[in-house]
């Protein structure tokens, strides 16, 4: 059984098919505020600049990205989601809790296995 034909449901408990696989979740209000906060104070000593070389404002990252070991087991808690990445969505997804950390991210379903 290859990892395309792998039945996730919610509930199930899975593991990276290997180590490094990308993960990620939306940042919160409050880290948006910290990355802003650090990012006027780095303008106002001169260190670096509000806009990029085409003119245009600097924004705050919208997801906040992990690499997941293949040794996490994780927690299947939605089996099938059009995850939000960027300013756009990325299909093929599973929302996943991780017990070590305490967050729920999004993982491309392709890289999770239910058998080990």
């Amino acid at each position: 059984m290859n990892n395309s034909e792998v039945s996730l449901r919610k509930g199930t408990l899975v593991k990276p098919v290997r180590d490094g696989v990308y993960a990620w979740r939306r940042c919160t209000e409050e880290e948006k505020r910290v990355w802003y906060d650090h990012f006027h104070a780095e303008c106002r000593a001169g260190r670096d600049v509000p806009f990029d070389s085409a003119g245009e404002p600097q924004l705050a990252p919208l997801d906040k990205t992990f690499r997941i070991n293949s040794s996490t087991v994780l927690t299947v808690v939605r089996a099938r989601v059009a995850a939000p990445e960027g300013y756009g969505t990325r299909k093929g997804c599973c929302q996943v809790f991780d017990p070590s950390s305490g967050e729920t991210l999004y993982v491309l379903r392709r890289s999770l296995t239910s058998s080990w």
